[in-house]
Protein backbone atom coordinates (compact mmCIF):
# COMPACT_ATOMS: atom_id res chain seq x y z
CA UNK A 1 0.00 0.00 0.00
CA UNK A 2 2.53 2.30 1.28
CA UNK A 3 4.75 1.65 -2.10
CA UNK A 4 1.74 2.04 -4.42
CA UNK A 5 1.02 5.85 -2.59
CA UNK A 6 4.57 6.80 -3.28
CA UNK A 7 3.76 6.33 -7.17
CA UNK A 8 0.74 8.68 -6.87
CA UNK A 9 2.42 11.33 -4.47
CA UNK A 10 5.63 11.40 -5.82
CA UNK A 11 4.14 13.05 -9.40
CA UNK A 12 1.91 15.12 -7.21
CA UNK A 13 4.57 16.61 -5.03
CA UNK A 14 6.82 17.06 -8.41
CA UNK A 15 3.39 19.19 -9.91
CA UNK A 16 3.27 21.05 -7.25
CA UNK A 17 6.44 22.11 -7.46
CA UNK A 18 6.43 23.36 -10.89
CA UNK A 19 3.46 25.03 -10.16
CA UNK A 20 5.15 26.92 -7.10
CA UNK A 21 8.20 27.83 -8.96
CA UNK A 22 6.24 29.33 -12.14
CA UNK A 23 3.96 31.14 -9.90
CA UNK A 24 7.12 32.75 -7.89
CA UNK A 25 8.88 33.94 -11.04
CA UNK A 26 5.79 34.98 -13.41
CA UNK A 27 5.99 38.38 -14.68
CA UNK A 28 4.36 41.10 -12.46
CA UNK A 29 1.31 43.20 -14.42
CA UNK A 30 3.63 46.68 -13.56
CA UNK A 31 3.86 48.68 -16.68
CA UNK A 32 7.15 48.21 -18.18
CA UNK A 33 9.39 51.23 -19.28
CA UNK A 34 9.32 51.46 -23.03
CA UNK A 35 12.53 51.09 -24.75
CA UNK A 36 13.60 54.09 -26.24
CA UNK A 37 14.21 53.95 -30.11
CA UNK A 38 18.08 53.55 -30.97
CA UNK A 39 20.07 56.52 -31.56
CA UNK A 40 20.29 57.46 -34.62
CA UNK A 41 21.98 60.17 -37.51
CA UNK A 42 20.94 59.33 -40.45
CA UNK A 43 20.21 61.12 -44.44
CA UNK A 44 16.33 61.28 -46.00
CA UNK A 45 15.71 60.72 -49.85
CA UNK A 46 16.02 64.77 -49.99
CA UNK A 47 19.24 64.44 -48.39
CA UNK A 48 18.61 66.15 -45.31
CA UNK A 49 20.36 64.41 -42.07
CA UNK A 50 18.11 63.47 -39.70
CA UNK A 51 18.56 62.29 -35.90
CA UNK A 52 16.11 60.74 -33.28
CA UNK A 53 15.16 64.25 -32.73
CA UNK A 54 13.04 63.88 -35.43
CA UNK A 55 10.40 62.10 -32.84
CA UNK A 56 10.20 64.82 -30.65
CA UNK A 57 6.67 66.09 -29.32
CA UNK A 58 4.94 64.25 -32.23
CA UNK A 59 3.36 60.31 -31.96
CA UNK A 60 4.88 58.85 -34.63
CA UNK A 61 3.69 55.88 -36.70
CA UNK A 62 7.04 54.75 -38.39
CA UNK A 63 6.76 51.96 -41.34
CA UNK A 64 9.49 50.36 -42.35
CA UNK A 65 9.19 49.02 -46.19
CA UNK A 66 11.50 47.68 -49.19
CA UNK A 67 11.25 49.15 -52.35
CA UNK A 68 10.33 45.60 -54.47
CA UNK A 69 7.04 45.88 -52.41
CA UNK A 70 4.29 47.94 -53.98
CA UNK A 71 2.09 46.98 -51.23
CA UNK A 72 4.11 48.86 -48.80
CA UNK A 73 3.66 52.01 -50.85
CA UNK A 74 0.07 51.37 -51.09
CA UNK A 75 -0.03 51.26 -47.43
CA UNK A 76 2.01 54.07 -46.87
CA UNK A 77 -0.12 55.84 -48.98
CA UNK A 78 -3.69 55.06 -46.92
CA UNK A 79 -1.68 56.10 -43.79
CA UNK A 80 -1.23 59.50 -45.49
CA UNK A 81 -4.68 59.82 -46.68
CA UNK A 82 -5.84 58.56 -43.33
CA UNK A 83 -4.20 61.03 -41.38
CA UNK A 84 -4.64 64.03 -43.54
CA UNK A 85 -8.97 62.86 -44.02
CA UNK A 86 -8.75 62.27 -40.34
CA UNK A 87 -6.71 65.36 -39.16
CA UNK A 88 -4.94 63.23 -36.86
CA UNK A 89 -1.90 64.91 -34.27
CA UNK A 90 1.04 62.76 -35.85
CA UNK A 91 3.44 62.08 -38.20
CA UNK A 92 4.20 59.15 -40.64
CA UNK A 93 7.66 58.20 -41.21
CA UNK A 94 9.08 56.08 -43.60
CA UNK A 95 12.10 53.69 -42.77
CA UNK A 96 13.13 51.94 -46.69
CA UNK A 97 14.37 48.69 -44.77
CA UNK A 98 16.85 48.18 -48.50
CA UNK A 99 18.19 51.45 -49.11
CA UNK A 100 21.22 52.41 -46.95
CA UNK A 101 22.64 55.50 -47.03
CA UNK A 102 25.83 54.18 -48.33
CA UNK A 103 24.30 52.98 -51.45
CA UNK A 104 25.23 54.01 -55.11
CA UNK A 105 23.33 56.78 -56.36
CA UNK A 106 21.48 54.79 -58.70
CA UNK A 107 19.71 52.53 -56.02
CA UNK A 108 18.65 56.46 -53.93
CA UNK A 109 17.55 57.58 -57.27
CA UNK A 110 15.38 54.06 -57.45
CA UNK A 111 14.15 54.84 -54.23
CA UNK A 112 13.47 58.32 -54.51
CA UNK A 113 11.73 57.44 -57.88
CA UNK A 114 9.04 55.12 -56.08
CA UNK A 115 8.64 57.25 -53.75
CA UNK A 116 7.57 60.40 -55.04
CA UNK A 117 4.07 60.62 -54.50
CA UNK A 118 3.94 59.68 -51.29
CA UNK A 119 4.44 63.06 -49.06
CA UNK A 120 5.90 62.14 -46.05
CA UNK A 121 10.05 61.80 -45.05
CA UNK A 122 11.66 58.48 -46.24
CA UNK A 123 14.66 57.48 -43.57
CA UNK A 124 17.34 55.65 -45.10
CA UNK A 125 19.03 53.03 -42.91
CA UNK A 126 22.41 52.95 -41.94
CA UNK A 127 24.59 50.90 -39.40
CA UNK A 128 23.27 52.77 -36.32
CA UNK A 129 19.49 51.19 -36.62
CA UNK A 130 21.19 47.65 -37.44
CA UNK A 131 20.31 46.06 -33.86
CA UNK A 132 16.69 47.61 -33.46
CA UNK A 133 16.41 46.43 -37.87
CA UNK A 134 17.47 42.81 -36.88
CA UNK A 135 14.37 42.03 -34.54
CA UNK A 136 12.31 42.69 -37.94
CA UNK A 137 11.74 39.93 -39.64
CA UNK A 138 8.75 40.83 -41.96
CA UNK A 139 8.48 44.62 -44.51
CA UNK A 140 6.11 46.40 -44.26
CA UNK A 141 6.33 46.28 -40.07
CA UNK A 142 4.48 49.16 -38.82
CA UNK A 143 6.42 50.61 -35.11
CA UNK A 144 5.06 53.27 -32.85
CA UNK A 145 7.07 55.75 -31.70
CA UNK A 146 5.67 58.09 -28.56
CA UNK A 147 6.64 61.98 -28.49
CA UNK A 148 9.51 61.27 -25.65
CA UNK A 149 10.99 59.02 -28.72
CA UNK A 150 10.07 55.62 -27.35
CA UNK A 151 8.82 52.91 -28.59
CA UNK A 152 5.29 51.54 -27.43
CA UNK A 153 2.70 49.33 -28.64
CA UNK A 154 2.69 46.23 -30.21
CA UNK A 155 4.83 46.37 -33.89
CA UNK A 156 2.01 45.62 -36.60
CA UNK A 157 3.68 43.65 -39.67
CA UNK A 158 1.54 43.62 -42.60
CA UNK A 159 -0.94 45.04 -44.42
CA UNK A 160 -3.18 45.62 -41.68
CA UNK A 161 -4.79 49.35 -42.20
CA UNK A 162 -7.47 48.52 -39.85
CA UNK A 163 -5.52 47.39 -37.18
CA UNK A 164 -2.80 49.86 -37.83
CA UNK A 165 -5.59 52.37 -37.21
CA UNK A 166 -7.14 51.12 -34.27
CA UNK A 167 -3.31 50.18 -32.38
CA UNK A 168 -2.91 53.88 -33.40
CA UNK A 169 -5.89 55.69 -31.69
CA UNK A 170 -5.75 53.00 -28.92
CA UNK A 171 -1.64 54.27 -28.29
CA UNK A 172 -2.47 57.88 -28.52
CA UNK A 173 -5.34 57.82 -26.23
CA UNK A 174 -2.92 56.32 -23.53
CA UNK A 175 -0.20 58.85 -24.12
CA UNK A 176 -2.45 61.63 -24.00
CA UNK A 177 -1.99 64.18 -20.83
CA UNK A 178 -5.03 63.51 -19.09
CA UNK A 179 -4.07 60.11 -19.42
CA UNK A 180 -0.57 59.96 -18.04
CA UNK A 181 -2.66 62.39 -15.19
CA UNK A 182 -4.55 59.51 -14.55
CA UNK A 183 -2.50 57.20 -14.34
CA UNK A 184 -0.40 59.18 -11.91
CA UNK A 185 -3.47 60.01 -9.82
CA UNK A 186 -3.70 56.12 -9.80
CA UNK A 187 -0.62 55.76 -8.88
CA UNK A 188 0.25 58.01 -5.84
CA UNK A 189 -2.99 57.01 -4.33
CA UNK A 190 -2.15 52.96 -4.32
CA UNK A 191 0.86 53.88 -2.50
Amino acid sequence: MKKNLRYVLLPLTLLFAILAINVLHAPSNTKQTPAAFPQFQTRDLAGHVVTNEVFAGKFTILVLWVIKDTNSRQLLQELTDWQVHEGVDMQIIGLIGDVKTTDNDDKIALAQNIAQDIPIPQLLVNDDMAAFLTTIKAAPTICFVNPYGQLIGQPVTGYETDLIKKETRRLMAADSPSAINKSLIMKKLSQ
